[in-house]
């Protein structure tokens, strides 16, 4: 089960497409879109960009820790697995 720490770290360093990031979560590609957008919204990850709707972390050559600590701060809980993550934003 993936979780938002998980779908974070894809991000980190460099630019992937939803599909791709699905693929490698093993998600279903409409939970992935949910999770990007809620993170979006929080400026913690940035896109759609591109035919492949390309996101990436924002900023782009953050570490993960700064990544971590950003998305904590906005209130993310990491263990969330990805389903949580988007059923809490909408529960």
């Amino acid at each position: 089960m993936a979780m938002i720490r998980d779908l974070l770290f894809q991000l980190v360093g460099s630019a992937m497409a939803e599909d791709e990031i699905a693929d490698e979560l093993r998600t279903d590609p409409a939970t992935v879109r949910a999770c990007l957008e809620r993170l979006g919204a929080l400026t913690i990850v940035q896109g759609p960009a591109g035919a492949t709707r390309l996101w990436s972390a924002v900023p782009d050559d953050a570490p993960f820790d700064a990544i971590v600590t950003k998305a904590k701060a906005g209130g993310v809980d990491l263990r969330d697995s990805l389903a949580e993550f988007v059923a809490r934003k909408t529960g």
